[in-house]
C-alpha cells in the first residue's frame, strides 16, 4: 500500500508538471521547443558530408557531399575519382592518391613547390595554409577567368609514402558552405579509421 501511494504521488507530480502547451507555442515570450528536434545535427549532416572510401592501392577516406554529387565513371587513373554535381554541372570534385617520388621531401617543401606556379596556371590563390598537425596544406582561390562565377579548394595530405590530393570547384554562391565543409574535411583528414 505504501509503495502504491508513493508511485501514485510520483505519477501525479509527473502529470501535473506537464502542461497543456504544444510544441511551437509561445508562452511568456519563450517558444516551447521539442528538445529532441532542436538538437544540433552532427556536423557531417549539417554540411551534408559523408565518408567516401577508396579501396585501391592508396587507401583514403574523405568527407564528401555524396548526396549532391555523382561519381564519374573513369577508369583511366588508379586511385583517382571524379565527381560532378547533380544540378550544377560546373561544380566538380577530384581526388587522387599518389605514391611519393621522394619520401625525404618535407611537407614544407611540398607546400612551397606545389603552389609556386599557380599564377602561371591561371590560379589566383586567396588563402593558403600549412597545417603541420594534420600533415596537410590547402589553398583557396579562383581561376583568373572566372572571378565572378566560381571558387576552388585544394587540399594535399602528405603521408610517409603517399600523397592524397583533393580538389573542389564550386559556384561562388556556395563559398560560405564550402568554407565550413573545408574545416570538417581538414578535421577528419584522409586516413581511414
Amino acid at each position: 500500500m505504501k509503495f502504491s501511494c508513493i508511485y501514485f504521488f510520483g505519477l501525479l507530480v509527473l502529470i501535473s508538471s506537464c502542461g497543456p502547451e504544444k510544441i511551437g507555442e509561445v508562452k511568456n515570450g519563450v517558444a516551447i521547443v521539442d528538445t529532441v528536434a532542436s538538437q544540433e545535427p552532427a556536423v557531417s549532416e549539417t554540411y551534408r558530408l559523408e565518408t567516401f572510401q577508396n579501396m585501391e592501392m592508396i587507401e583514403y577516406c574523405l568527407l564528401l557531399p555524396l548526396s549532391e554529387y555523382t561519381l564519374v565513371d573513369e577508369k583511366s587513373e588508379k586511385a583517382a575519382h571524379s565527381f560532378i554535381h547533380k544540378t550544377k554541372k560546373d561544380n566538380t570534385i577530384a581526388i587522387q592518391g599518389l605514391l611519393r617520388a621522394n619520401s625525404e621531401v618535407s611537407i614544407e617543401e611540398y607546400f612551397k613547390n606545389s603552389l609556386e606556379d599557380a599564377e602561371l596556371e591561371g590560379k589566383i590563390i586567396e588563402k593558403k595554409e600549412l597545417k603541420k598537425d594534420k600533415n596537410c596544406f590547402y589553398a583557396k582561390g579562383y581561376w583568373n577567368n572566372s572571378i565572378h562565377e566560381s571558387r576552388f579548394i585544394e587540399v594535399c595530405w602528405l603521408r610517409s609514402d603517399e600523397v592524397v590530393k583533393y580538389y573542389s570547384s564550386f559556384d561562388i554562391a556556395d563559398t560560405t558552405l564550402w568554407n565550413k565543409r573545408l574545416e570538417e574535411i581538414l578535421k577528419s583528414g584522409s586516413v581511414c579509421k
